[in-house]
């Protein structure tokens, strides 16, 4: 387990960041869902396309793009707001959230989760969804130890509730 960071910036992400966070979502694509994708989709990783989804996120006004630094190194990415796909009950979502597998378990994820919070508070709800691969337990565990309630989700994917309405 990592120790705790000290010195880690969570902000909104700027536009001409967008091919760092390509190649950023990449990495932990290869170190997380090695033998739960298949490897062809994880060796032919577009990041001039992710790129290009990045900066479209970028610039939709309903979800925000936000980034964690460590002494000024990009280390992780997670996007917050309206859903991607409609989930009944659900307006807002983490959609990504992504951090890179040297940087993990040193506190980063949860200092995403209270930005998500704030986020999603400001937007004038009181909780948000998570999905998660039903094969990658690291971040299930992840977020049921964050306090994530488990919602009926299908084969593919676990789903987990938080409510940000008593913080």
């Amino acid at each position: 387990m990592g120790c705790p960071v000290e010195n880690v910036i969570i902000r909104r992400a700027e536009f001409n960041e967008c091919p760092e966070l390509a190649k950023i979502k990449g990495e932990v694509w290869n170190t997380t869902y090695r033998g739960i994708y298949a490897d062809e989709a994880l060796d032919n990783y577009d990041i001039a396309k992710n790129t290009r989804i990045f900066e479209q996120i970028r610039n939709n006004s309903g979800i925000e793009l936000v980034l964690s630094e460590v002494n000024g190194k990009i280390v992780g990415l997670m996007t917050c707001g309206n859903l991607y796909k409609p989930v009944e009950g659900f307006c807002q979502e983490v959609g990504l959230l992504y951090i890179l597998k040297d940087y993990q378990r040193m506190g980063i994820g949860r200092r995403f989760l209270t930005a998500a919070a704030e986020i999603v508070r400001r937007n004038g709800h009181d909780r948000f969804l998570v999905s998660v691969n039903s094969r990658n337990q690291n971040a299930i565990r992840f977020y049921e130890r964050m306090g994530g309630l488990e919602i009926p989700g299908d084969e593919t994917q676990k789903r987990f509730c938080f409510d940000v309405s008593k913080e």
